[in-house]
């Protein structure tokens, strides 16, 4: 999807036009949106059975509202007493918590081009998202097993305090 963000973010006679410019930064934050759901399904069914259908019900199961609230929570120095006792951690790994500020920074982005069609949006916005993305993505990636399942349980479920 970074590879379409691109596309849609470059022109060959010019620069991109508004209507690009808008796709490019949602698709930036859906590529990130879609990198957490496939982790999330591949973690708790497996990757292995990705044709199955639980793989589906579980990757489908992950909600933007939900994800934005604990991304909010884990971007966080130090995490709300709730979650230390939940998770007995004071706070995620520094890469996590990078992560966690760019999806919310992306999601609003996407909010942005997607809905508001007063916001002026330029082409260097839509790169700017594609970096976020790309960074959010590896920083993601990096994080510490234990600590990537922590907060994908939490984006799907959370827990009872």
């Amino acid at each position: 999807m970074l590879d379409v963000a691109r596309l849609l973010a470059s022109s060959q006679v010019g620069p991109p036009n508004d209507a690009m410019v808008r796709r490019s930064i949602s698709t930036a934050y859906y590529a990130l949106f879609h990198t957490v759901l496939e982790a999330g399904a591949d973690r708790f069914f497996g990757a292995h059975k990705r044709a199955q259908a639980g793989h589906a019900i579980l990757y489908r199961s992950f909600d933007h509202g939900r994800m934005k609230r604990v991304c909010e929570d884990a971007a966080r120095s130090s995490l709300a007493p709730t979650l230390q006792r939940q998770l007995r951690r004071t706070s995620f790994d520094p890469g996590l918590r990078r992560f966690a500020g760019a999806f919310v920074l992306l999601q609003a982005s996407r909010h942005a081009a997607d809905y508001d069609p007063a916001v002026r949006l330029q082409h260097e916005d839509a790169l700017a998202a594609i970096g976020r993305a790309e960074q959010a993505s590896t920083s993601f990636a990096a994080a510490p097993d234990d600590e990537r399942s922590d907060l994908l349980a939490l984006m799907l479920g959370g827990g009872r305090s």
